[in-house]
């Protein structure tokens, strides 16, 4: 009778525990999907190297400027499990996923999936805040970073959207402007972490990390993603079998294929105003001076990342040949680095 009540009460247990098992696996699977997807058939970095237009452009007068200020985003959760020193790294991996499989159950969230700002990722970006706050009455640059006429844009990823939420809080807060998530800014990758969580036209969520971490008190996440975010471009995740140029052009002109409501961006009269300020990812930005500096230039902004939370000043200009085709150009004075967080 003991026997069979053990063996009974044991096939309980194990019953609920491959239950759990299975439960998580559904909703793991389920969270999971595009992931998947992406990894396995998007080519995101795969595109015909740009033409030598040079030549063609050198006597012709630009028809339009523009000025960027592009804003990295901070350290991520990502950068923790996979950037730092190898000796440790199993150990951060380890760590990653366990922890990845209890916010997937408990919070429908991810370490590594749109993966959040970490506690360094949230001082890159308060650096940049404080670089403007102390500069912007001796800097042109940080001034207008503090309140010149522009338009903020964003992209999708929640680590740029909290990093531009911090570096120009103070900004927001005062002016009460609004930063326009533009999908066409997600990061050039098919790694987990350029998969954004947040369905279309939808507001996005703060994750685990912004409503939790005591370094993210001051900004108050919860209140600055529902009245400091700007959602209607956002049309969700990037195509799957698109790739980053044809979403630098869609930043840029917005073809067809993006372009929801058939509305022009950067050089358009839906943009009106001469200056974007932009918080971005690496492998965009580094994509955007490839394809646009001279063929011939041998700037460091076409080989080196930006470092996390710094900030980048350009020009960029649209010429019309008489081929009539479209061909943006880069200064040769730029890209210009204005700020760099002292201890990177």
């Amino acid at each position: 009778m003991a026997v069979g009540t053990f063996v009974a009460t044991l096939l309980y247990w194990l019953g609920g525990a491959l239950l759990l098992v299975a439960a998580y696996f559904c909703a793991w699977l389920q969270y999971h999907h595009d992931v998947f997807v992406y990894k396995t058939k998007c080519k995101d970095k795969k595109w015909a190297k740009p033409d030598d237009y040079s030549t063609i452009i050198a006597n012709l007068q630009p028809i339009a400027t523009k000025k960027l200020y592009f804003i990295r985003h901070g350290e991520s959760t990502w950068n923790v499990t996979f950037n730092r020193d190898k000796v440790t790294f199993i150990f951060r991996l380890i760590y990653s996923c366990v922890y990845d499989a209890y916010l997937t159950l408990t919070q429908s969230d991810s370490w590594f999936i749109d993966s959040p700002l970490c506690a360094t990722g949230v001082e890159q970006a308060d650096s940049a805040r404080q670089y403007i706050k102390a500069k912007h009455t001796t800097s042109d640059h940080a001034k207008f970073l503090h309140d010149g006429r522009a338009i903020l844009v964003c992209s999708n990823l929640r680590r740029c959207l909290s990093t531009a939420i911090v570096a120009l809080y103070d900004r927001l807060k005062r002016s009460e402007e609004k930063l326009v998530i533009l999908p066409w800014l997600q990061e050039i990758t098919n790694n987990p972490d350029s998969v954004s969580i947040t369905p279309a036209f939808t507001l996005p969520r703060p994750s685990w990390f912004d409503r939790n971490a005591p370094i993210m008190k001051p900004f108050d996440m919860n209140k600055s993603y529902a009245t400091m975010l700007d959602p209607t471009e956002n049309f969700g995740n990037k195509p799957v079998k698109g790739n980053g140029k044809q979403r630098i052009d869609a930043f840029n002109e917005v073809p067809a294929l993006y372009c929801i409501r058939l509305i022009l961006w950067l050089f358009s009269d839906a943009v009106d105003t001469d200056t974007v300020v932009l918080c971005g990812h690496s492998l965009w930005f580094m994509s955007y001076f490839k394809e646009f500096l001279p063929l011939d230039s041998n700037h460091p902004s076409k080989k080196k990342k930006m470092k996390n939370g710094a900030i980048v000043y350009l020009q960029v200009s649209l010429y019309e040949t008489q081929q009539g085709k479209v061909r943006l150009d880069l200064s040769g004075l730029f890209p210009q680095t204005i700020h760099i967080i002292a201890t990177q």
